[in-house]
Parts: structure tokens; C-alpha cells; sequence
């Protein structure tokens, strides 16, 4: 008998912490609202002045993403056939995924395919028990602001005189991985940092951070400004003896 579950799976699939929803019997209900972030400012009100002086930040606060979500039985062929299902071990396996994975985490779902978000979970979601048949639960993530495009991720191999065109309206932080020897500049739109390079370096903007694989710490070896990605054409100059230069965007938007 085909599980009443099967079809209605295919309207959501959440992805978070190197697993899938589907793994835990976790049926997403419905498309989740768009939450959007507010942008992080302070209103100052002045005695005798009209209006309010506003100073706002390019920045924003942190938002939520949360589903509404069915936990069905296991049923035997779920099982291998060696027992019948248990509502009480489902609900056990998916909250020992969610709980056992700390800090941000990518977080991605079909409703938008394109994009991902960092996500932590912080728990306390109570799970109802519809006649041990089933479960309904809502699970919320906390989301850094940005959506960041899944196209970002991937790194692109530049020159010297290159261009990269940021398709959003909000200014990205690559992460730029240098191989070479010696004084290398790297310079985006005049902005540039500047490493002393013995084989590869990996400069992170977002994080002002420089290293190398797994964990050395390489900021002794980079000055100048960190480079961004402004909306629109990009120009990239490198200067000095490099083998490859890779450039990851991470291009987000709100």
C-alpha cells in the first residue's frame, strides 16, 4: 500500500546540516513565509526639531525561516522490513539531527532553489502526537540576513584586467585564494590587499581573515584593505607572480 506521505513529500525538502528532511520521515506542509530582516538603525528625536535624525547601517539584524512540518510512522518497508514503525523513534532521529549540529549551518529548501541562508537552530519546538500516527510540528531556524546565491559559491578563476559582474544590489565579500610566490596584489576596483605568498593563501573579506588549510593563521602576511564586490562590473588587477587566482563572490541579497 503506497504510504499516504509520498506525494505530499514533494512539495518541500529542507536541507540543513549536510542532511535532508526527507531522511527523518519530515513532510514540509507549505511554502514558508518570507521573512525579511530589518535593517539595523537608531532614530534620534531632537527638542524643537521637526521629524527625526535617522542614521542607518549598512547592515541588518538577523531574520527566522520556519516550516510547518508532518512526521509520519515508519512503516516497514522504511524499516527494512524487520519491524513496524515508530512515531517515537522518528521524532527521536530528526531532534537528534537537529540538536546535535552547532552554529550556522547552510540552509536551503526547494521553494527557493537558488539561494541558500546560514542558519543556527535553537530548539524547543514541541511536536503533537495525532493518534501515534503522526506528528505536526513547526521548526524555526535563526537566519543570518542574508539569501546568498547558490551561483556565488563557486569559484571563479581570474586575471589580471578581468571583470566580474555582481548581478545583486548589495556589495559582496569574496573569499580570494592566491597561489604564487613572493609580493602579490590583488585589487578590485582599485581597492586592493596585499600578500606575501610562499605557495597559496586564502584571504577572506567577510571575515577580514587570512589562512591557510586547515586552521594556520596567515594574517601577518596580508595588509591593505580588503576588496569588495560592488553591484554592477567589477575590474580585477593582480600584480606579481601567480599561478592561480581564484575568487569566490558570495553574492547575497535580503
Amino acid at each position: 500500500m503506497p504510504n499516504l506521505f509520498d506525494n505530499l513529500n514533494k512539495r518541500g525538502l529542507i536541507k540543513w546540516g549536510g542532511k535532508q528532511s526527507s531522511d527523518y520521515g519530515i513532510v514540509v506542509q507549505d511554502c514558508p513565509a518570507f521573512d525579511k530582516p530589518r535593517r539595523k538603525q537608531t532614530v534620534f528625536n531632537v527638542a524643537g526639531r521637526n521629524g527625526s535624525v535617522l542614521f542607518q547601517e549598512d547592515a541588518f539584524e538577523d531574520t527566522t525561516r520556519s516550516y510547518n512540518i508532518w512526521i509520519d510512522e515508519q512503516t516497514e518497508e522504511d524499516s527494512g522490513g524487520t519491524e513496524t514503525g515508530r512515531l517515537d523513534q522518528r521524532v527521536a532521529d530528526f531532534t537528534a539531527w537537529l540538536y546535535s549540529v552547532k552554529g550556522y549551518q547552510e540552509l536551503s529548501d526547494n521553494f527557493e532553489p537558488d539561494y541558500y541562508r546560514l542558519a543556527y537552530y535553537s530548539g524547543g519546538n514541541d511536536v503533537s502526537n495525532e493518534l501515534i500516527m503522526y506528528g505536526k510540528s513547526t521548526l524555526t531556524f535563526t537566519c543570518r540576513p542574508e539569501r546568498f546565491l547558490k551561483s556565488g559559491k563557486t569559484p571563479v578563476t581570474v586575471t589580471n584586467g578581468a571583470t566580474m559582474v555582481n548581478p545583486t544590489l548589495f556589495v559582496a565579500k569574496p573569499l580570494i585564494h592566491i597561489e604564487g610566490t613572493g609580493t602579490v596584489i590583488v585589487e578590485i576596483n582599485g581597492v586592493g590587499i596585499v600578500a606575501t605568498v610562499s605557495d597559496y593563501i586564502n584571504i577572506d573579506c567577510e571575515r577580514m581573515n587570512a589562512y591557510r588549510l586547515p586552521s594556520e593563521n596567515m594574517n601577518e602576511y596580508i595588509q591593505g584593505t580588503f576588496p569588495t564586490l560592488k553591484s554592477g562590473s567589477n575590474t580585477i588587477a593582480i600584480t606579481g607572480t601567480t599561478t592561480l587566482v581564484q575568487i569566490t563572490p558570495n553574492y547575497f541579497t535580503i
